[in-house]
């Protein structure tokens, strides 16, 4: 399961943009930026006026950032560096752009430069520091940089929500154990045995090793995943009951200690990983339907024909494609979250026997160079949108 975007702080899955939204979804920015360069074609390195263009620069690539727009985001945060190397706010921006890219060697590289140098930043240089360390899993240092943000009297209450529960979720990783492990990072509550944890890192180790030559990609650098004995995190997100799996950008589970490593977990383990290698080969604008449809295909799970008729009894309707990913953000009832995940899978399942799985690959590799979900769904399928539902459906007998 993906969280909806109301439950992330960095790097998870976010609702996709509009299927029509246009490539400059910003395009404010874009005239502000044309402004600024032709206030700047005199402006000289050294100079009150070069550090003036930096803090604008800066300004305008986070607003990129912000947009979705990673790429031009770095480009303008590497001008504004390059006017001026000591701006705290424009490194810590760097570096969160450069997280949000998944290149973690030049965001480690821009982090020792933004610790040095926040001290003479404004608070929303910390802001930005601690979405990085949170990112990281460097959940105290996240608490102490949003800290800093609210001593600096910081006041974006958005952030200190997120404050708010990172508190609380670094008293729930008190005592954990870490693993590391070639392609993992595993935190585990102490509950957990450490044999289960191992067990646990060689199913995904198994399941990566699958995943990423299917999807075609590797993950950039250790996925970080945490064993919970329990629910109390599940709890403070508000995850329903029957979850026992989520991917925020970190792999989080939920397990009874006594239990060990069972079949039921092991595909807990496969079908959040698949969140991980989807959002990195379409990145990250696979819409729900997607994501979901291809992480249940993922750790296995197959839907004929009268078992998706059998989802829909009752008069239940199927959603449309282009509404389905805000019905993922509303459903918390079991019945409604088992059609909507039957039909995720529906989908997928019709796309396989009629195309081939290629074609799932083919529309995340569309998605990733720039093309919207009703154009990739047409390219991979000859279908639309809402072509491709009516030709599930009547496969399905629905």
């Amino acid at each position: 399961m993906v969280l909806p975007a109301a439950l992330l702080v960095l790097g998870g899955w976010i609702a996709p943009p509009a299927q029509d939204a246009p490539r400059d979804p910003v395009p404010q920015l874009g005239r502000e930026l044309d402004a600024l360069r032709r206030r700047s074609a005199s402006v000289e390195p050294g100079t009150p006026a070069a550090r003036k263009l930096a803090a604008d620069l800066g300004r305008i690539g986070a607003g990129y950032l912000d947009a979705g727009d990673t790429g031009r985001a770095i480009e303008l945060l590497e001008e504004a560096y390059g006017w001026d190397e000591q701006n705290g706010l424009v490194l810590s921006e760097l570096t969160l752009a450069y997280v949000r890219a998944e290149d973690f060697a030049f965001a480690r590289f821009y982090l020792e430069l933004a610790e040095q140098r926040a001290t003479q930043a404004p608070p929303e240089a910390y802001a930005a520091l601690g979405e990085v360390y949170y990112s990281l899993n460097r959940i105290e240092d996240a608490v102490l940089a949003w800290e800093q943000f609210e001593r600096l009297e910081g006041n974006d209450p958005a952030l200190l929500r997120r404050l708010a529960r990172a508190r609380q979720e670094l008293s729930l990783s008190h005592g954990q154990r870490r693993l590391e492990v070639p392609g993992f990072s595993i935190s585990s509550d102490e509950a957990i045995p450490p044999d289960v944890v191992e067990k646990a890192a060689d199913s995904l180790a198994a399941a990566y090793k699958e995943q990423s030559a299917f999807f075609g990609v590797t993950l950039p650098t250790a996925q970080v995943v945490i064993l919970y004995a329990g629910r109390a995190y599940f709890s403070l997100v508000s995850v329903p009951e029957w979850v026992g799996g989520v991917f925020d950008g970190k792999i989080r589970i939920s397990m009874d200690p006594d239990q060990g490593v069972t079949p039921a977990l092991e595909g807990v383990l496969t079908h959040e990983l698949a969140h991980a290698l989807i959002r990195r080969a379409s990145n990250d604008r696979a819409p729900g339907w997607l994501h979901e449809g291809l992480a249940q295909w993922a750790e296995g799970k197959r839907l004929l024909p009268r078992d998706l008729r059998e989802a829909f009894a009752g008069g239940r309707k199927p959603s449309p494609i282009a509404g389905m990913d805000g019905e993922f953000a509303r459903k918390s009832d079991r019945a409604s979250a088992r059609a909507l995940y039957a039909e995720a899978l529906g989908l997928v399942e019709y796309v396989v026997q009629h195309r081939g799985p290629g074609a799932l690959i083919c529309m995340l590799q569309d998605l990733a160079e720039g093309a919207t979900v009703e154009d990739a769904i047409r390219r991979e399928t000859g279908l639309t949108g809402p072509g491709l539902l009516a030709a599930w459906r009547s496969w399905a007998g629905l």
